[in-house]
């Protein structure tokens, strides 16, 4: 087994990219299987979301939301997930890329964990959609309470 407790060889579905004072940033499902894709990309657009990105992770673990603008991750405000739980979702931005999560004690540490991923948003607006499958998402992780 890998520290996951995925299976040796198996691809693990959560993964820790930022550590820091403040906070940690988790990836899980979909927004880890998103961010490794659009790294592994070679076109501009996506190199430099993903540029862009990667030093947020650091500056949230360090400074937790202190420096960002609006246009780098703001609060979305509470949505319903279809088990009945509400969920105050969050976003990172960097171009057309977006990355959804939650900002919640994961593993003992306040996190900022991403479950929920628009790769090529074609508007300013977040999509309902895809914002309904970031709270189911997030109703299916083991939350500290």
């Amino acid at each position: 087994m890998t520290r996951s407790g995925a299976p040796k060889g198996a691809e693990s579905l959560e993964e820790c990219v930022a550590r820091g004072d403040c906070a940690d940033v988790w990836l899980v499902g979909e927004a880890l299987k998103e961010w490794k894709a659009v790294c592994k990309r070679s076109d501009q657009e996506s190199r430099r979301a993903a540029r862009r990105l990667d030093g947020f992770f650091p500056r949230f673990a360090d400074k937790g939301t202190a420096g960002f603008t609006e246009e780098q991750f703001k609060s979305l405000g509470r949505f319903r997930a279809e088990g009945g739980n509400e969920h105050l979702l969050y976003e990172f931005k960097s171009h057309q890329f977006r990355l959804y999560g939650v900002v919640r004690t994961y593993k003992g540490k306040r996190s900022f964990v991403g479950v929920a991923c628009d790769p090529a948003k074609k508007t300013n607006k977040a999509d309902p959609k895809v914002l309904k499958r970031a709270a189911n998402a997030a109703d299916m992780i083991e939350w500290e309470k």
